[in-house]
């Protein structure tokens, strides 16, 4: 009789333990349908952020552009096919002494956007001129005033073009580029 008992028990036992198995299986698919409801709504969720990150950064933390910037831009970007530019070689110029009185040089390499291939002729042509007028803006210039001036760079261009046209005594030179600028 004890027999029956224990395999009454097992068997019972048995049961428990598949009704225990079956109710984890649909505790662990139920997790699985969690989990892949979940992970889309963290993706839209960080996406979305982002997006209104950049949005709030764009407008309100970044600082506007100035007004003069928008309203008078120097140079379009675009070349048409009649402008050449003529690189310059490379320029090493001893710059005015600063206060402190230590000796500062500038390392630049220019180049030159003229109108045409004619006028492009007649700048290397004169190339003494245009190079004699670099060097004269440049010897004037202390370090500071290129480099911790806002638009330093911008002014100095802008300077070195206004002087090589009035060399030439007309407009020759129409825009005025640094490809290399190293001050020591």
């Amino acid at each position: 009789m004890d027999k029956k008992k224990n395999k009454k028990a097992e068997k019972k036992a048995e049961k428990q333990e598949e009704v225990i198995l079956a109710s984890e299986e649909t505790i662990v698919k139920e997790k699985k349908d969690h989990s892949t409801i979940v992970l889309p709504v963290i993706l839209i969720l960080a996406i979305v952020g982002s997006i209104i990150g950049t949005i709030v950064t764009t407008k309100y933390i970044l600082p506007p552009e100035s007004a003069q910037a928008q309203s008078a831009p120097t140079s379009t970007g675009k070349i048409s096919e009649d402008q050449v530019i003529v690189p310059l070689e490379e320029f090493v110029v001893n710059l005015a002494k600063e206060e402190k009185g230590s000796e500062q040089y500038i390392r630049v390499t220019l180049s030159i956007l003229v109108a045409n291939e004619k006028e492009s002729e007649e700048l290397q042509k004169n190339m003494a001129l245009v190079r004699d007028s670099v060097v004269n803006v440049l010897r004037q210039k202390k370090a500071e005033d290129i480099l911790n001036a806002e638009d330093g760079v911008k002014n100095l261009k802008k300077e070195l073009q206004d002087v090589i046209n009035e060399a030439y005594g007309k407009m020759i030179i129409q825009e005025v580029y640094v490809t290399d600028f190293v001050i020591q």
